[in-house]
């Protein structure tokens, strides 16, 4: 799928899984769906798996907690890191490491933020 680019119209959750089996490979993603706490994880997990390591991931609507939470969970055991953006807004920039990294369950960290997010 080089190269290639569509609009899929289907929930991220059910696309992404499918997309990600299919061999799909992103330089960057961004993400403005669902603000419920699950399924934002899921669409960030099945983003990493899909967006090379180096890659950024942009995240929209991380004033909402469980938005900001399920971000939260890979800056912390996943070392994304954050980058900064030049000026105030909703939308929060990750770096993806390079090479992805693959934490173990032992060293699995708490990853909540406060309601502030």
């Amino acid at each position: 799928m080089a190269g290639v680019c569509c609009l899929v119209q289907e929930r991220s959750q059910i696309a992404l899984p499918r997309l990600l089996g299919d061999g799909f490979i992103a330089d960057a993603g961004f993400v403005d769906g669902s603000h419920i706490f699950h399924n934002v994880f899921v669409d960030l997990f099945y983003l990493r798996e899909m967006v090379r390591p180096g890659g950024m991931l942009i995240l929209d609507d991380c004033g909402y907690p469980s938005v900001a939470t399920a971000a939260r969970y890979f800056v912390v055991n996943a070392g994304w890191q954050p980058e900064p953006l030049s000026r105030p807004t909703r939308l929060r920039a990750f770096r993806l490491p390079k090479p992805r990294t693959e934490p173990d369950f032992k060293s699995f960290r708490p990853f909540g933020v406060d309601a502030a997010g």
